[in-house]
């Protein structure tokens, strides 16, 4: 039932604001009444949390299986820009426009995120520490190799609503050649 509960906000929350989405509306399309959903979730604030901490949870999670060195930063680039170029959707990005929107406007779900974001943010820079120490790109592209990551990744999110067609494995070749990547 949780799942169900979950991708029924997340649908939901694709066509309208968070803040507009209320939790009789998600118990009534899930056939279930209220007080059962508060029984799942105590919160709308829990249910936004629960999406976005899967989202961010799986990115860490392939961040650390390179760190772990079970695949190489080509194929661990090439994996998440392709997952998140195919995942964009127009509903998942409007889900995650007003999941930004409303997370801005409640203190305490910023101060939730803020360790998730925190957590992300060190893992994806240990990640270019680790090509570094590799030899797979030089030392001193370690900050570039970051913030392109980061850029690309936020363009390849937001492409669809621009009507950009995009070639995951483009970007990758082309973040590869600017940090002057060796295949170790």
């Amino acid at each position: 039932m949780r799942t169900k509960i979950l991708k029924t906000a997340f649908n939901l929350m694709g066509k309208k604001p968070v803040k507009d989405v209320s939790m009789q509306e998600i118990a009534t399309i899930c056939n279930i009444t209220k007080p059962s959903l508060y029984y799942y979730f105590k919160s709308k604030d829990e249910i936004c949390y629960t999406i976005a901490r899967y989202v961010l949870d799986d990115q860490n999670k392939r961040i650390k299986q390179y760190i772990d060195q079970k695949i190489s930063l080509k194929d661990f680039l090439t994996d998440i820009f392709q997952k998140t170029y195919n995942a964009k959707t127009k509903k998942s990005l409007e889900f995650f426009l007003h999941m930004v929107d409303y997370i801005k406007g409640v203190p305490s779900l910023e101060k939730k995120f803020k360790p998730l974001k925190e957590e992300n943010e060190k893992n994806a820079k240990e990640l270019f520490n680790r090509a570094a120490k590799n030899k797979s790109i030089p030392e001193n592209n370690v900050d570039l190799a970051h913030y392109l990551f980061e850029s690309c990744l936020y363009h390849i999110v937001f492409a669809p609503i621009k009507d950009i067609n995009l070639d995951p494995k483009d970007i990758v070749m082309s973040i590869l050649k600017a940090i002057d990547y060796k295949n170790c």
